[in-house]
């Protein structure tokens, strides 16, 4: 461990500016002003239905406005805004691509949009990026140099930050972890991609094929235990609506799935073991790639503990190369619901620092060149 970059980083938490976070998702708006990983407000809202740009931005707005308000604060004692929001989308430039939870979005400048409205610096990172540097800077990844998030949730992302810095790659849109292929004979992907981790092992994943599973006539234990335990209403119409399959009545969640799993419903634990195999070659390829200090695991299917991780950390033991093996270590995240928003907080700080190191290295370059001469 770099003993003089951790002392460092933590002489910086003890003078981080306010900053304003926010936290773009496909069905919530979520604001805060932030010190670190210390939330001062948070303003939670839900994207609703039709939530493109000329509706959504509004209410972004309205959003940052209350959660400085709530912190008793004003834009004038902030140092900047960071946006965390879904992909692909450009860090350099702002513009959010084509993210598919949030329909009628294509190429919206978001950080120009947020430049005309508010005269702070403003920073726009792909969430999953955001995530892995909040766990990075203040979270489980703290006094590491190189790691990588892996958020399983409802979809299935990554950020990787090697020598301290985030992997943008040419475009801004590197590290698509959840979009690797771990079934090269699979089912195509919302991505275009054939077999992806997200496909397989994602929340999305387990509720479709417990769903599909039922709606062949099969399953009848698992239906008879999910109409009998069902009681997330919401969260069942929004993983219909992540499904894409309208034609399949959703009487699952990836979460029930968990629950069956955990009472012996054996289809239940056939489709989270599928699950946990996929995660566990995802983790192995990781390895192979980045050779990171660490992996940190966040997301809500984490939550489902043993009965996920277990099977997937044995075909890391099993699969993986010895020496990057014995290098790394597989934790789980520390910032829990808030990551987007400390992830996204952090940005700031983050920046700012490049920016600093990039202005070194080109004037060491030009007293290179004017040595030289």
């Amino acid at each position: 461990m770099n003993t003089e970059h951790v002392g460092a980083r933590q002489e910086a938490s003890e003078n981080l500016p306010l900053v304003v976070a926010v936290d773009l998702g496909g069905t919530q708006i979520r604001t805060a002003v932030a010190h670190g990983a210390k939330l001062l407000s948070r303003v939670s809202l839900l994207t609703g239905d039709n939530p493109t740009p000329e509706r959504i931005m509004p209410r972004l707005f309205q959003a940052v406005r209350q959660a400085l308000d709530q912190a008793g604060t004003s834009l004038d004692q902030i140092a900047g805004i960071g946006i965390s929001a879904p992909g692909p989308l450009n860090n350099r430039t702002g513009i959010v691509y084509v993210p598919p939870n949030l329909p009628g979005w294509k190429n919206v400048p978001v950080q120009d949009i947020f430049s005309e409205q508010f005269h702070v610096p403003i920073f726009v990172e792909n969430d999953a990026n955001a995530a892995g540097l909040g766990e990075y800077m203040f979270g489980a990844g703290r006094g590491s140099r190189d790691m990588v998030y892996l958020t399983i949730s409802t979809g299935i992302g990554g950020g990787v930050i090697t020598d301290g810095r985030i992997v943008e790659g040419v475009s801004g849109t590197a590290a698509e972890l959840g979009h690797m292929t771990v079934d090269w004979h699979g089912e195509r992907c919302n991505c275009g991609n054939i077999g992806c981790l997200e496909r397989i092992a994602s929340g999305t994943a387990i509720a479709r094929r417990a769903n599909e599973t039922i709606a062949r006539g099969e399953g009848k234990d698992l239906l008879a235990f999910a109409l009998a335990h069902q009681g997330h209403e919401a969260e069942a119409k929004e993983e219909q609506r992540a499904t894409h399959t309208p034609d399949v009545p959703i009487r699952v969640t990836a979460r029930t799935v968990a629950q069956a799993a955990e009472a012996g419903i054996l289809l239940a634990q056939d489709i989270i073991a599928t699950a946990a195999e996929a995660i566990g070659v995802g983790l192995v390829n990781i390895i192979h790639i980045f050779n990171p200090e660490m992996i940190i695991l966040g997301g809500g299917l984490t939550h489902m503990g043993a009965l996920l991780l277990e099977p997937a950390l044995r075909i890391v033991q099993d699969r993986t190369m010895q020496v990057p093996r014995e290098a790394v270590r597989i934790v789980l995240a520390q910032l829990g619901p808030n990551v987007g928003l400390v992830g996204a907080g952090a940005l700031i700080c983050y920046n700012k620092e490049q920016q600093k190191i990039e202005h070194v290295i080109r004037k060491s370059e030009q007293s290179g060149e004017h040595g030289s001469e």
